[in-house]
This record gives structure tokens, C-alpha cells and sequence, in this order.
């Protein structure tokens, strides 16, 4: 009903992403969910042989629902980030050697306190030219021409469904399209080389356009895409970019997805007045998640200008770590109001409740969402 836009009993809830430390002090036992908590929780398991990595996906798997559960929420997130490489050499308890076909290797090293598994070291030649970005455009290519998707990718959701007998939803991945974030060279070539740009876009979108008819056939409705590319001030790129190479491909997504009965999600936090039309008209989405209103992406401004969209999100995950209980209130108030109000919005943190989350905010926010969604 969120999606379509008609009327309904309540605003529907949900918690984007949880640290494991904050899941964990919340369920009473170590919770295997989260971001790079999990990714070095399977490196680890992966170490240690195949037992043991059987055991944390089914770990992974039973706590992502119990999380879901014990929050009650409508729409559920059926799992966390992943690392399914083993590593060549364990170097110690949180550091981790992987090696390359071409002598090359690099290491990665997991810091709890911030519950992050970040490289600490890479023998790769840094580039220091877009130009050399065209071996990494034509390996993407060609591995979307040779990219065939399996059921087996989407069994997190029937297995989710099933679980809740169908009486809540859940969301699949598979429509990514974005420009890596994570490397500047990729910001240079948005000037410098726009065609590598064009061409990893495309080999995206070949492979999104390729996902659709098996997520359609699997039965999934609600399905996420996009990637990271805002901050708090705007787009990480031109905005002359996003129109120009982005919109028009997320449009070709969008207007597959609606031949297939499939509602289209662009993913990203983070400013977006400034391509507001071209992303929320153009590119044909149905829905915006992560929009964050300390960015200025609140649910009353986004529906008063845009009421075709759902927007996901609301509440913002800084306030929870850093706000005092009336900043929370008021916060979680507009957005349950503005998604009463205007209809079409799902309502919960727009992002990750961090390790450093007081519980008694996240409380306080759950308390005021089941009582006046």
C-alpha cells in the first residue's frame, strides 16, 4: 500500500541496518548482523573451514530475522553484508592476507571498536590516470555479456517470506548503478574520461536489466538498487553527470521493472535537491530509500513536491546516536505525521543504528513508531 499509494491501517515500519555491538546488547547474545562486523565474522569462519562458515551463514541468517521480529517491524531486511573470500594467510586475530594471481596481494584488518574491516595494505601499482581505468571497464563488461543469474541468488527472500507465512514484506537486491565512490580516480573520470564511465554504467545496467525477469519470477515486488553517491551537501559528482549518464539508465531499469509488475528503489543517502527531478521524475523510480532528513531529504519535503514516490526513511540515524529524548521525539513525530498525512512512505532510521547508539533512544524511538504508526 506504500508502494501504490492507497490508504492503510498504519504507517508501515522498518530499521534499515544495525551495528552487531548495538543488536547484540538489544537480543541479550551475540547477533550476527551488521557491516564490517560481518564481513570479518565470514573471513574468520571461512579460516577456519567449511563447518565453521556453514554455521555463521546460518547464524547470519536466523539473526537477521530475529532482529526483525523482536523489532516487529512491516518491512524486514533477510540479510547483512557479506566477504565470501577466503583468505591466503591469517597474520592474526583481526588481519588477513589475500593474495592475487599476479603476485600481488593486500590485507585486511578488522577494527571492533568501529566494527569496520578496512585494507590496511595493497601491493597493486596505485593509478594515477583515468585512462588506466580501461582494463577494470572491460573486465566489468565482459563479465555482464557472460553473467547468467541463478534462483539460488534470490533464496534469502522465499526463505524470508516463508518464514513470516507471507504476512510481511521483504526487499532483493539487483539493480545496482552507480559510479564507484571509493576511488577518486572514478571523480576524475567523470571529466576526463566519460566514455569508461558510460561503458561501467552500461555493463550495470546490463546486468540489472538481466536480474529482472528472475526477480519477477521468484515473486519479489520490492526491489533495491542505486548505490552511495550524495553526501550532506550534494552529489559526490556533477550533477550534469548524474543527468546525463545515470538518469537515463535508471529510467531503462525503472521501465523494465514496471513491465514486470516490479517496484524500483534507488538507494543512497545524502543531499539531492539538486538533481530532485532528474532523479525522482526522469529515472522513473518508485521509491527512494535511505533519505535522510538531517540532509534535507525528509519524507513532508519530498511527498509535498514528488507525491508519486515512496520515500523510505525519516529518521535519522545521528540523531539516535547523539540526540537528547526530545530531538528524537520530535523527529520521529514528523515522520510519522508527514507518512499519515501524505500517504506512500515507509518510516525507521534511514541508516545504520551504530555500536554507540544510547539503547534507550533506539527504545524510544521503536516506542513512539508502534504507537502512533
Amino acid at each position: 500500500m506504500a508502494y501504490t499509494k492507497q490508504k492503510s491501517d498504519h504507517v508501515p515500519i522498518y530499521c534499515g541496518s544495525v551495528s552487531s555491538k548495538f543488536a547484540s546488547d538489544v537480543l541479550g547474545r551475540k547477533a550476527y548482523v551488521g557491516g564490517g562486523s560481518q564481513r570479518y565474522e565470514e573471513t574468520f569462519a571461512l579460516w577456519q573451514g567449511k563447518g565453521a562458515h556453514d554455521e555463521f551463514l546460518a547464524k547470519s541468517k536466523q539473526d537477521a530475522l530475529d532482529w526483525a521480529s523482536k523489532l516487529d517491524v512491516d518491512f524486514v531486511r533477510s540479510s547483512y553484508w557479506r566477504y565470501p573470500r577466503k583468505p591466503d594467510q591469517m597474520m592474526d586475530e583481526t588481519t588477513f592476507l589475500y593474495k592475487r594471481p599476479d603476485k600481488t596481494h593486500y590485507v585486511m584488518r578488522y577494527y571492533p571498536q568501529y566494527e569496520l574491516f578496512s585494507c590496511i595494505e595493497d601491493t597493486l601499482p596505485q593509478m594515477n590516470d583515468p585512462d588506466q581505468l580501461e582494463k577494470t571497464v572491460a573486465y566489468h563488461e565482459k563479465s555482464a555479456e557472460n553473467y547468467t543469474p541463478s534462483p539460488e541468488s534470490y533464496k534469502d527472500y522465499l526463505d524470508t517470506m516463508n518464514y513470516y507465512h507471507y504476512e510481511k514484506a521483504t526487499y532483493t537486491g539487483g539493480l545496482s548503478l552507480a559510479i564507484p565512490n571509493t576511488e577518486p580516480l572514478w571523480l576524475e573520470a567523470t571529466i576526463l574520461r566519460p566514455d569508461l564511465v558510460d561503458r561501467y554504467l552500461e555493463a550495470q545496467l546490463t546486468r540489472a536489466l538481466k536480474n529482472i525477469p528472475l526477480l519477477a519470477a521468484v515473486g519479489s515486488r520490492f526491489v533495491f538498487g542505486g548505490g552511495d553517491c550524495a553526501g550532506n551537501r550534494g552529489l559526490l559528482y556533477s550533477p550534469d553527470v548524474f543527468k546525463k549518464h545515470v538518469a537515463p539508465r535508471l529510467r531503462k531499469i525503472s521501465d523494465t521493472c514496471k513491465q514486470y509488475g516490479i517496484f524500483h528503489s534507488f538507494g543512497s543517502d545524502g543531499y539531492f535537491w539538486d538533481v530532485a527531478d532528474s532523479l525522482y521524475i526522469d529515472a522513473g523510480i518508485d521509491a527512494h530509500y535511505e533519505a535522510d532528513c538531517k540532509c534535507g531529504m525528509d519524507i513532508r519535503s519530498i511527498k509535498r513536491k514528488y507525491p508519486h514516490i515512496t520515500v523510505i526513511g525519516g529518521i535519522s540515524s545521528s540523531t539516535l546516536d547523539t540526540g537528547d529524548e526530545k530531538e528524537i521525539r520530535t523527529q520521529v513525530m514528523e515522520a510519522i505525521n508527514a507518512a499519515k498525512e501524505y500517504g506512500g512512505a515507509i518510516v525507521g532510521c534511514s541508516n545504520l543504528v551504530t555500536a554507540n547508539t544510547p539503547i534507550k533512544n533506539f527504545n524510544l524511538m521503536m516506542e513512539l513508531l508502534h504507537k502512533y504508526k
